[in-house]
């Protein structure tokens, strides 16, 4: 595998870490949320869900896209030799640009998650 500024910036071993944050995040929400309807919690904190459901959907994109926003903010990349710093300035832009677009998905998505698991609890509860 190689570093391609905007495109991959993450190898194998780095996407299994992301795949892994995204199914924790994605348990997490899961138990959150039966918590929250076991206990009889305040409707208005199912909206809290979308904590971890962004993190959900931020481990699973970065996973997908081989791509770690926080290596790019850092201005480094790891495609399994360890490391490297981003040395090119057009190439630091094109990971920065990615990086905000995926982060914007992953808003987007656990926004989208917590609407959801909001509306479903107010129909059924």
């Amino acid at each position: 595998m190689e570093y391609q500024p905007g495109v991959c910036n993450i190898g194998p071993t780095q996407q299994r870490r992301r795949l892994l944050l995204g199914v924790g995040s994605l348990l997490l929400a899961a138990v959150y949320v039966a918590v929250s309807v076991a206990l009889a919690w305040p409707r208005w904190t199912l909206a809290l869900s979308v904590f971890p459901l962004y993190g959900a959907a931020m481990g699973a994109l970065q996973y997908r896209e081989r791509f770690c926003i926080g290596f790019a903010g850092m201005g480094v990349f790891d495609v399994g030799d360890g490391a490297s710093e981003v040395r090119d300035e057009a190439a630091l832009a094109a990971d920065r640009k990615k990086a905000v677009w995926l982060n914007a998905k992953a808003m987007a998505i656990g926004g989208a998650g917590a609407v959801v698991v909001y509306a479903a609890a107010s129909a059924l509860l």
